[in-house]
């Protein structure tokens, strides 16, 4: 039987698809034009790592279609329904992987299965896609679209940056994130480490790799799709600036239409942020885009209960609670800042009686529970805590101790300068305020370049007061007060609230031009393009200057897309002459072992390192000694590293100089680097066979 044929849509669906569509034509076109003069290289990683990676979003979505249809999604805009498929979709397929590769069955055979019925899912949904034809056309001549789609150019320098920063090996961007960092010591290394297993465990000796992995989970997915963990890192990179783009699409598709779309867009897609992170293997874009479709259902349900009656409201609560606890499962802070916050700004902004809220909050809290559970129940069997390591004090958890709890609560507190209220203050101006990584947000707010303190504050005599503006605000407050208070302030843990701010900077021009006036929505669109053009230049001199660096060691970054080898071979450990290649190596200080291709073993430093905790108590030939009973053929002393984290988070005290001499004396024996080649302050030791007796 052939299949039904699918829908025609209807003018006004027309309209609406080309209203949304043609405004992202002249971006994409002044990204493609620059990848091509400034990376070529970069669209051959595109046609293999970012392919994999746009089948697995394809995927998601066909895996998120059928929840969608179940929750009878009908009141909402194609473009929405879409958004809401991907954001439940992904949260399906990670929790596939999970149980997957907790079981031991997570290979390349079952990846593909994975994406392959993922894609005919969502070309079996759209081809039976319900018609929307009852949508209202936006009304838009071809003059509007023309001038909607110069407004949008800015975007097309970030863009081009995601491209090409996402096409290089995972550890060449960016400073100010220690070349990726995170990535390097777990968003990519735990995943690294289950594909090498091939099963997910508990890792005691990375306790980061107890956090939620819902976009880890998807690492891991590609890692097995390519079939190498290299080739795996970088469309991992591809996977999480898609997962920007679409929360900026998220963002568009629940704004007013028109003008308000594109400042949106300008506010949310130009925010320098979403580039420099886009182009790194970490989380924060994923939790934007589950806070962008939570909030942007919430949002529908705010006016007043009879229109949320005539939207379903039970379901589509429901669905914002999944969001919502998606997004918890990207970061545990978005279980505050998302899941808790926007929670909260609903249930005292909706209109209609407490008892109908609080049936509608109770839905919201459950299916964010639904969402975070499978990261909850794997750290339950892993660990006994379904928050490891947080709440020790209640749960518990396994290879953790109050000590450590203690050393983690002083380490990740503000220093005491900054932890008075003035010290706070300070940081919130300093971290977003006058950051240039939040610069579009604050032109759109009708602040002139560079920022003044008044932060948005514009909007709240701008925007005409409804119980939206009112509920967009009171997440954005709640989210910035349990930032300030609850953590130690580093700027990007505040990017879920773009969603807010772009959401009301959309609210702010459709009042505008609702009252008539039309040089004040002109200003603010002018001030978004002048702050959308200030962050893409301001992202292109910090590529120039990771450029010039990289150029200085004969490795321009036109040339190191996709070159992952350059990496291995360049790693100052690859050296056979230093370790041989059947070495297993104990590394001490040093975390950043993803492009070391030996047995080794690494301890993040505030788990406990088995070596250490050995050695405390006893002599130096006993330390050595457990190590032979451990096959450990070399140990590696990283005194920068161990220096940095022992004035910060602290290290053990028994790690120094005339300790490690001891174990000179007791059977470590120095391996001298290669007159070419070494890293100061980095020291490699051979443990020597056992004395004959």
């Amino acid at each position: 039987m052939s299949a039904a044929p699918r829908p025609t849509g209807s003018p006004a669906a027309s309209q609406n698809v080309a209203a949304i569509a043609v405004p992202l034509l002249t971006p994409l076109s002044l990204a493609a034009v620059l990848v091509t003069a400034l990376s070529p290289a970069s669209w051959l990683v595109a046609a293999q790592c970012g392919l994999v990676a746009l089948l697995v979003i394809a995927a998601a979505r066909g895996w998120g279609a059928w929840p969608v249809r179940w929750l009878r999604t009908e009141t909402l805009k194609p473009l929405q329904r879409h958004c809401l498929a991907l954001a439940l979709g992904l949260g399906v397929l990670a929790t596939v992987v999970l149980l997957l590769g907790v079981a031991g069955v997570l290979n390349n055979i079952t990846a593909w299965l994975l994406v392959a019925v993922g894609v005919a899912l969502a070309y079996a949904d759209w081809r039976t896609m319900p018609s929307s034809g009852a949508a209202a056309a936006e009304p838009a001549s071809a003059r509007g679209l023309a001038w909607r789609a110069l407004a949008a150019l800015p975007l097309g320098l970030p863009l081009a940056i995601a491209v090409m920063g996402a096409s290089l090996p995972p550890g060449v961007l960016w400073s100010a994130e220690g070349q990726g960092y995170d990535a390097l010591i777990y968003h990519l290394r735990g995943p690294q480490e289950y594909f090498d297993a091939g099963r997910i465990s508990f890792l005691p000796h990375n306790v980061y790799t107890s956090f939620p992995q819902q976009v880890e989970s998807l690492y891991l997915l590609l890692m097995h799709l390519l079939g190498d963990v290299y080739d795996g890192a970088i469309a991992s990179q591809w996977l999480h600036a898609l997962l920007g783009g679409a929360a900026v699409l998220a963002l568009v598709a629940w704004s007013p239409p028109g003008w308000p779309r594109v400042v949106v867009a300008l506010v949310g897609g130009g925010a320098p942020w979403l580039a420099y992170l886009g182009c790194l293997a970490y989380v924060e874009l994923g939790t934007l885009f589950f806070a962008a479709v939570a909030g942007g259902l919430l949002l529908d349900l705010v006016p007043d209960e009879a229109r949320a009656a005539r939207a379903a409201w039970p379901r589509l609560t429901l669905a914002a609670g999944l969001c919502a606890g998606l997004a918890g499962g990207t970061k545990y802070t978005a279980l505050v800042l998302v899941a808790a916050a926007l929670g909260a700004a609903w249930l005292i902004a909706a209109r209609g009686n407490w008892a109908w809220r609080g049936r509608a909050a109770a839905l919201y809290m459950l299916g964010a529970a639904i969402a975070f559970s499978p990261w909850a129940i794997r750290n339950v069997a892993f660990t006994g805590n379904p928050v490891y390591p947080f709440a020790y004090r209640w749960f518990g958890g396994a290879a953790w101790s109050p000590e450590q709890d203690a050393q983690w609560q002083r380490g990740h507190l503000l220093p005491a300068s900054q932890a008075t209220p003035a010290g706070r203050l300070a940081t919130v101006y300093r971290e977003l305020v006058a950051s240039p990584m939040y610069g579009p947000i604050l032109a759109a707010g009708g602040l002139a370049l560079p920022a003044a303190p008044l932060l948005l504050l514009p909007l709240v005599g701008l925007a005409r007061r409804s119980r939206a503006t009112a509920a967009l605000w009171l997440w954005l407050l709640l989210g910035l007060a349990v930032w300030a208070l609850a953590t130690h302030m580093p700027g990007r843990f505040l990017l879920p609230l773009i969603a807010p701010l772009a959401l009301l900077s959309g609210l702010t021009v459709r009042d505008l031009v609702s009252r008539g006036g039309r040089w004040r929505p002109i200003v603010l669109v002018g001030l978004a393009l002048v702050g959308s053009v200030a962050s893409g230049l301001h992202l292109h001199s910090i590529w120039r200057e990771h450029d010039a660096t990289w150029a200085q060691r004969g490795w321009p970054l036109r040339d190191l897309a996709g070159r992952t080898d350059v990496m291995l071979a360049g790693h100052p450990l690859a050296d056979e002459r230093v370790l041989p290649a059947g070495a297993c190596v104990w590394m001490v200080g040093e975390a950043r072992v993803f492009y070391l291709r030996r047995p080794v073993h690494y301890t993040i430093v505030f788990n406990r390192d088995p070596w250490l905790e050995a050695a405390r108590d006893g002599s130096p030939a006993a330390a050595v000694e457990w190590l032979r009973t451990q096959n450990v053929t070399h140990v590696v002393f990283s005194w920068p590293e161990i220096e940095r984290l022992r004035s910060t988070y602290g290290f053990p005290d028994l790690v120094t100089h005339d300790w490690v001499s001891d174990l000179e004396t007791a059977g470590l024996e120095r391996v001298p680097w290669p007159p070419e080649g070494g890293v100061a302050g980095v020291e490699v030791y051979r443990v020597a066979p056992p004395a004959a007796p």
